[in-house]
């Protein structure tokens, strides 16, 4: 398998990204509504606006990778430098993998391993993932077993792999976008502290 950048694709390939993303309309997801819509130009919500009419997965400020088993897309997920703390990435953002591939490990070893190399070339303290309403039970996988890994998890784990180091939870729901959520995070510097009170739901 491959990865991509979104930002380095040329416009063709871009394009094919976009067909496999209007073809998830027909997937029974909560967060369906974010990946695409028709007229994604003027939903500000929607992945292909953020992807083409922002500059949050630039490259600089984040990044979005496509993962490619051959030529054909099985998965995608974004980092970026959150607003609310610039020594924060948030890392797993859209991210969705096609379902015959979950078993694959795909997100533990081809794109979080990348959102959190990202943020250390960047030199951000700390990279979070957050989680909705919704799939916050996920929380929970990697409290018990980090995501995807087996019951040895200590001799499979390696440096690439978020959570490596050590695994903090946000005690509290919090804001960001607009959107309460619920967050999880490693600490890539020691001298990282963000007081979390800040953006807490109340």
């Amino acid at each position: 398998m491959k990865r991509r950048s979104y930002h380095t694709l040329s416009k063709l390939e871009k394009n094919i990204f976009f067909q496999y993303l209007k073809g998830l309309e027909t997937e029974n997801i909560p967060a369906g509504i974010n990946m695409w819509s028709d007229d994604w130009t003027t939903k500000n919500n929607t992945l292909p606006y953020i992807l083409e009419k922002t500059e949050r997965f630039n490259g600089v400020n984040g990044q979005f990778t496509i993962v490619y088993d051959d030529n054909q897309i099985v998965a995608c997920g974004g980092v970026y430098i959150s607003s609310f703390c610039h020594s924060i990435g948030i890392a797993g953002v859209r991210t969705w993998v096609d379902e015959k591939y979950r078993h694959n490990s795909i997100l533990r070893e081809l794109i979080l391993p990348v959102h959190k190399k990202w943020c250390i070339k960047n030199n951000l303290q700390a990279v979070m993932l957050t989680f909705n309403k919704y799939n916050k039970n996920i929380i929970e996988i990697f409290k018990r077993r980090r995501l995807g890994e087996k019951l040895d998890r200590i001799s499979t784990r390696k440096k690439k792999h978020l959570f490596y180091n050590n695994f903090n939870i946000v005690p509290h729901s919090i804001i960001i976008q607009h959107t309460e959520q619920w967050a999880i995070y490693e600490q890539l510097d020691d001298t990282f502290h963000y007081d979390w009170t800040a953006i807490a739901v109340y």
